[in-house]
């Protein structure tokens, strides 16, 4: 329970920090934000085939999570608590 809460915090503050990352870069010019586009894609080419593939398969390895998990996580977040019973406090009537 306490891995969630804290995959909850961390989902929080990534989106919190996309959003401030978004509002700087709307702040930028248009053409300066066509060039770092391009300077990312460009980074991004010439990096190896096989360094690509390892960071692709690592970021979804850290992503993959049972059913089951996702379920309890889901059942959580809803408040009901995460017995398969439908205990904690409340739920759709």
């Amino acid at each position: 329970m306490l891995i969630w809460r804290r995959i909850v915090r961390l989902l929080l503050v990534l989106t919190a920090w996309l959003v401030v990352a978004g509002a700087v870069h709307a702040q930028m010019p248009p053409d300066q934000r066509r060039q770092m586009r391009q300077e990312m894609r460009e980074q991004w080419r010439q990096t190896p085939q096989d360094d690509r593939q390892r960071m692709h398969g690592e970021q979804r390895e850290r992503w993959q999570m049972p059913q089951e998990d996702r379920q309890r996580m889901r059942d959580e977040m809803r408040g009901h608590g995460g017995s398969p019973h439908g205990g904690g406090r409340g739920g759709r009537r």
